[in-house]
């Protein structure tokens, strides 16, 4: 079997990075089950948590995004805007159902929504719909939206999954047995959960958008990158996400095929705006940010597979480019620090079993090379949360 790679481009943000591959397998049309080296997970609940590869099998939501990201019908075969009153109407596939057979209606996507904005529930995904005004059921298969204001990401928000009122309603939604073990209206359903080891799906051959072309789909739980890249070596795995050093071994081999994907995701220096430091010097803010090459960790560390970072929505159609991306300059860097040794005492008094790190990176922040900006990327993120 012909396998393939996938390296992920990371997207910096002040100092750190990300990267990441995936691997997507070849199949041969008598194979039917993919295992894909996983993180682990300790329940699927795509309303309360903001992140799972997993939801997107098991799950649908009113809106999808297709191979170039954009929105396309889900549980919505289209969809209609009221610019006056800020409405969005959704109207739904009759056919959709769950996975226990029961009809799909505009009643779980209310209560879905309810559930993320409920503040007792915790969701992390409740901001994306502070604008939500009104939720109106009108019939089964239609719902509709009155927000506070034009919202250009809304339709983007809706790919949130619908979970089924009719399984839920007076469930805890932290804590339900329900998320451990899944109905959704997806092209794939839970067929056993070895805690730690492995969660299988298994097709949905009632899948309202057909039935699958693979009939098992694995999650392996393999935590550990360079344990992902032995496992695919070793045939164990069909897909996995490896970082650009690891999926570096498999480029040249004829028995995978590698990809290149862009990501959003991101890392960056966080300060610590509750420490009464940084409260007092946000001057000296700049300083660490202008005095870190990060182009240099992109080149050592990503192996050039990533790219500057200057804000969150870098990568989305609503980013703004027009601020201040505090680019590598060593000089700037030095004329904020002109009166550096003022700062000294205070670096002591809060960090006084680092400060001379502290102080060895800011002296030397023109110097290059891998070992050096890493030193200085973890002196700095050690320091920039001290007090948390």
């Amino acid at each position: 079997m012909k396998k393939g790679l996938l390296t992920m481009a990371g997207v910096l943000l002040t100092v750190s990075l990300v990267s990441a591959g995936t691997t997507v397998p070849v199949l041969a049309e008598e194979e039917t089950t993919l295992v894909y080296g996983s993180g682990d997970y300790t329940r699927i609940n795509p309303a309360m948590d903001e992140h799972g590869e997993i939801n997107i099998l098991i799950f649908n939501g009113l809106t999808a995004h297709d191979g170039d990201n954009q929105v396309v019908p889900g549980l919505a075969e289209s969809w209609d805007f009221d610019d006056e009153t800020n409405t969005y109407t959704f109207h739904m596939a009759e056919d959709a159902k769950w996975q226990d057979g029961e009809p799909v209606t505009a009643e779980d996507v209310k209560f879905t929504i309810e559930a993320i904005m409920d503040p007792e529930n915790g969701s992390e995904n409740a901001p994306n719909y502070e604008d939500v005004e009104e939720i109106n059921v009108i019939d089964d298969h239609t719902v509709a939206f009155k927000l506070e204001d034009k919202n250009v990401a809304f339709l983007d928000y809706m790919t949130m999954a619908v979970l089924p009122k009719h399984l839920l309603e007076g469930e805890d939604m932290q804590t339900s047995d329900f998320f451990r073990n899944p109905v959704g209206t997806g092209p794939y359903k839970i067929e056993s959960w070895d805690e730690g080891q492995a969660i299988t799906l298994v097709k949905n051959e009632d899948y309202f958008k057909g039935e699958p072309s693979i009939d098992k789909v694995v999650f392996k739980i393999v935590p550990d990158d360079n344990a992902k890249a032995l496992q695919l070596k070793s045939g164990e795995l069909d897909l996995a996400l490896l970082t650009p050093k690891d999926a570096a071994a498999f480029a040249d081999d004829e028995a995978y095929t590698c990809y290149d994907m862009k990501t959003s995701d991101y890392r960056g220096i966080m300060f610590n705006f509750g420490n009464e430091y940084w409260q007092k010097n946000r001057d000296l803010i700049p300083a660490v940010c202008y005095g870190l090459d990060r182009q240099a960790i992109i080149d050592a560390v990503l192996l050039g597979q990533g790219m500057l970072a200057y804000g969150p929505l870098q990568r989305n159609i609503y980013n703004y480019e027009d601020v201040e991306h505090y680019d590598y300059n060593p000089e700037k860097a030095k004329e904020i620090l002109k009166n550096f040794e003022q700062y000294l005492p205070k670096f002591k008094k809060i960090m006084p079993n680092d400060y001379k790190a502290m102080l060895n990176l800011i002296v030397q922040m023109e110097e290059r090379g891998l070992s050096s900006e890493q030193a200085k990327m973890e002196a700095f993120n050690i320091k920039a949360n001290a007090g948390k």
